[in-house]
């Protein structure tokens, strides 16, 4: 069933400056699936949560993959039986990451030229510590204006 790895412990970005790197903007409370949950799982953790994104996480804790909204409704249009279906049936394997030093502006660019809905995002040691998503980006183009203001 689903596990919630936890928030981790990066601090939260000051008002004061911009954001600089991803660890200061991305969402660090990370929702995952095991590759075996089903995708009726996936949509009820995505709806209870109120997330777009979650990651799939076997069972030695390594980040094999991660399920967007999109490709539950994509299943959900084009696969009759979906709802059994296992997330690992749909999951994008092996996603980009970006580590949570990178600089904001690389990252950002990774998301658009790429057209994805988030970044998970790995310590210098490979571990998962945070998501980036649009909504993040959203926030920290938000913090810059606020910043610009002042």
């Amino acid at each position: 069933m689903s596990r919630n790895i936890g928030k981790t412990p990066f601090s939260e970005p000051s008002v004061d400056k911009p954001p600089i790197c991803v660890r200061d903007v991305m969402t660090s409370e990370i929702n995952s699936l095991s590759p075996r949950d089903t995708l009726a799982e996936a949509v009820c953790l995505m709806a209870t949560r109120h997330v777009d994104h979650l990651l799939v996480v076997d069972e030695a804790g390594e980040m094999v993959g991660i399920v967007s909204y999109s490709d539950v409704l994509y299943a959900a249009a084009y696969r009759p039986d979906s709802r059994s279906k296992e997330v690992q049936q749909i999951m994008t394997r092996n996603p980009d990451t970006v580590k949570h030093n990178t600089p904001l502006s690389i990252a950002m660019s990774k998301i658009v030229a790429k057209s994805f809905g988030c970044l998970p995002v790995l310590t210098d040691d490979g571990a998962v510590c945070g998501i980036l998503t649009h909504a993040d980006l959203l926030k920290s183009y938000q913090m810059h204006l606020e910043s610009l203001e002042k």
